[in-house]
């Protein structure tokens, strides 16, 4: 992790951190431990929700989405998360400066509609669950940006509901048919959309 960690704050206090970078894979923080509210400037988050059974995937937040906002009325993460593209994140408070109103219905909005882009993800035919998945992560990579950082499959397999090897042989094909092209490999694979109807 390139960043030095904020100590756990009073949720009406500005950490002293300001901006984080996590690279693709690293944990961001465990559920149960204390932090504060962050807002996604570039990159993808995975989300997890930890029971005595195990951790399962619980969501996704992509640019310009809160993580971590129950720990202003709570102190602690109701979720595990974890980076599964490079990432900047920067408090959420001292990025809104205030927690106004219109601050707080536009985090519910978006929240709301992650929720939903994350239901459609695991639901459908194999290879549109994944294709869909590569639209989203498209639609919110930086802007100015061409290619976009390919989670791990497994994160991918988790996010859509599928195996990796479903996810595997769906990514193959988008390859194939040239809708995306592969740029190289770090981590997760790096693709660029190829066909002007794949692009967002």
């Amino acid at each position: 992790m390139h960043t030095a960690m904020a100590t756990p704050a009073a949720a009406n206090t500005l950490p002293t951190v300001q901006l984080r970078r996590i690279s693709i894979g690293e944990r961001i923080h465990a559920a149960g431990t204390e932090g504060i509210a962050w807002r996604v400037k570039s990159g993808a988050v995975r989300l997890d929700r930890v029971t005595a059974e195990g951790s399962n995937y619980a969501g996704l937040a992509l640019r310009g989405d809160v993580i971590g906002a129950e720990t202003l009325l709570f102190g602690k993460y109701s979720f595990a998360a974890c980076a599964i593209g490079d990432c900047e994140l920067e408090p959420w408070l001292a990025a809104d400066k205030e927690l106004s109103g219109e601050s707080l219905l536009q985090t519910l909005a978006g929240a709301e509609r992650r929720a939903a882009d994350a239901l459609a993800l695991r639901a459908g035919e194999a290879f549109e669950r994944v294709r869909r998945l590569c639209l989203l992560l498209a639609r919110y990579c930086d802007e100015g940006r061409k290619e976009i950082t390919i989670p791990e499959l497994r994160d991918m397999a988790a996010i859509t509901n599928l195996t990796e090897e479903t996810v595997s042989r769906a990514m193959s094909r988008l390859c194939r048919l040239g809708m995306l092209q592969r740029q190289g490999r770090r981590h997760g694979l790096v693709l660029v959309a190829a066909d002007p109807a794949f692009a967002i």
